[in-house]
C-alpha cells in the first residue's frame, strides 16, 4: 500500500507517461501502415491508369540482380521487378511501344519498351536488402544488369537508369 502522497503522485505520473507512449506508438504504427499502402508507381496507358504500392511490386515475381553502376561505389544486389514482368502483369502489348519514365523531380526519358525488355531492365525497390529511400535514389530505380552486359554500360543506356521513378506513361 502507498504510504505517502508523493508515492501516489509518482504512480499517476508513471501511468500517464505509459499511456502517452502507447498512444504515440499506435500513431506511429498507423502512419507507417498508411505510408506502406500509398502508391509508389503510376502506370498510365491509353485505356487505363494503374497505381501500384510497394507491396504490389513485391508481390510480383521477385528478381535479384547483383551489378555495379556508375552511380554506386561497389557492386550491390537489387531486389526488383523485371520491366517485362510488370508489362505482362498489366497485360500491356509491348511490341513497338515506347514509354516515358518520369522521376519525382519531373526528369523524364522516353525509351523503346523492346530495348528495356531485350536487355532485362528492372525496377529496383531494395538495395542490399534495404528499401531505398528518396535520398538513395529510391523508392524505385530503373536499372540494367550492367555487370552482366558491359556492352550496354554506356551513356545511351545509362540515361535510361532513372531513379526516384514515379510514373511510366505508355505510348
Amino acid at each position: 500500500m502507498f504510504t505517502t502522497q508523493a508515492q501516489v503522485s509518482a504512480l499517476r505520473s508513471d501511468n500517464a507517461f505509459l499511456l502517452k507512449a502507447l498512444l504515440m506508438l499506435t500513431l506511429l504504427l498507423t502512419t507507417f501502415s498508411a505510408w506502406a499502402q500509398r502508391p509508389v508507381l503510376t502506370v498510365e496507358g491509353p485505356d487505363q491508369t494503374v497505381s501500384l504500392t510497394l507491396a504490389d511490386l513485391e508481390a510480383m515475381p521477385a528478381n535479384e540482380v547483383s551489378t555495379e553502376t556508375i552511380w554506386t561505389d561497389k557492386r550491390h544486389t537489387f531486389s526488383s521487378v523485371l520491366f517485362k514482368d510488370l508489362m505482362a502483369k498489366l497485360n500491356v502489348e509491348t511490341a513497338g511501344k515506347k514509354v516515358t519514365m518520369i522521376a519525382l523531380n519531373d526528369y523524364s526519358i522516353e525509351v523503346d519498351v523492346d530495348t528495356l525488355i531485350k536487355h532485362n531492365a528492372f525496377i529496383a525497390y531494395a538495395m542490399d536488402g534495404k528499401k531505398m529511400r528518396i535520398r538513395d535514389k529510391g523508392p524505385l530505380w530503373v536499372l540494367y544488369p550492367f555487370s552482366d552486359q558491359p556492352e550496354i554500360n554506356i551513356p545511351p543506356f545509362q540515361a535510361h537508369s532513372i531513379w526516384q521513378l514515379k510514373t511510366i506513361v505508355l505510348h
